[in-house]
């Protein structure tokens, strides 16, 4: 059974440095797929990393880049982590541990250091069943048979959902293995990158289209109108849910913007929907 490690960067490599640094240890197949605008992030490979396998990464998103380096990778089994992302020792050794006769194995992932402020971005996944590409790994024929994540996605933004609806419809068998722990070092983002999490929301639209949940815009109004009151509801009901200041914040920015959001994402689901986009397979082709 061998691995092979997948790390799509672009214009990250300091982070990208402290992540390969906890593979250092690991014997598999590294490759470094690079959006970068430059050449930095090759030179910190070329110097500090020879035994990484660097590839120029076609610059059309995350998912496009970790497809063409799956393309690349040698492997029966495809090892995805992403550039922000430490790998806690034994990583790849809890994955092969964990893979017997898997199809998707799901690793644990932590953001220590996290508090409480809403303009703070972190991401944890501590029971699994999300799929979130930082910390995952599959099989290489599954991989394939799904056609590796859809490149209509042009930020991270939704790519890894959609993935995730794939395994879950192809009935995949996944398994949850917590060992399989990396950290996810929280990053503050100010009002700046609030904003730009907003204005985001537009692949959530695409995410829908592609999963068959998009309706016409009347319809595609009121849905919007209820996910922003369950969304409230369960807040105020859930009163010792973790991180209530980052909670709170989130669905009283989300009343605030709602006006702007509202006929954005109307847009996004009529252009896509125009489009039709059809994904785009792991071979490159449609």
């Amino acid at each position: 059974m061998k691995f092979s490690v997948v790390i799509p960067t672009c214009n990250r490599p300091e982070a990208l440095a402290r992540c390969l640094r906890g593979l250092a240890s690991d014997a598999a197949e590294i490759i470094v797929s690079d959006d970068s605008a430059d050449e930095t992030t090759r030179a910190l490979i070329e110097r500090e990393f020879p035994s990484v396998r660097w590839l120029a990464g076609p610059r059309r998103g995350p998912a496009a880049n970790r497809n063409y380096g799956a393309r690349a990778a040698t492997g029966d089994w495809l090892a995805f982590v992403d550039d922000d992302c430490e790998p806690q020792p034994g990583w790849l050794a809890a994955l092969v541990q964990a893979a017997g006769d898997a199809d998707v194995v799901e690793g644990r992932t932590l953001a220590p250091g996290a508090t409480d402020s809403p303009l703070e971005e972190h991401v944890e996944n501590r029971q699994g069943g999300v799929l979130w590409s930082c910390n995952l790994a599959v099989r290489r024929a599954a991989f394939e048979q799904l056609g590796g994540f859809d490149e209509d996605f042009l930020e991270a933004g939704g790519e890894d959902m959609e993935f995730a609806w794939h395994v879950a419809r192809a009935g995949l068998r996944v398994r949850f293995a917590p060992e399989v722990l990396v950290h996810h070092p929280p990053r503050r983002i100010g009002w700046s990158g609030l904003w730009r999490r907003t204005w985001m929301i537009r692949w959530m639209s695409l995410y829908r289209i592609k999963t068959g949940q998009a309706h016409v815009l009347p319809v595609a109004t009121c849905d919007e109108i209820i996910l922003l009151l369950r969304i409230t509801v369960q807040l105020v009901t859930r009163r010792n849910a973790e991180w209530p200041r980052r909670r709170y914040f989130a669905v009283a920015w989300r009343w605030f913007t709602f006006p702007l959001v509202l006929p954005y994402v109307l847009f996004w689901n009529w252009r896509f929907g125009q489009r039709r986009p059809a994904p785009v397979r792991v071979d490159g082709t449609r």
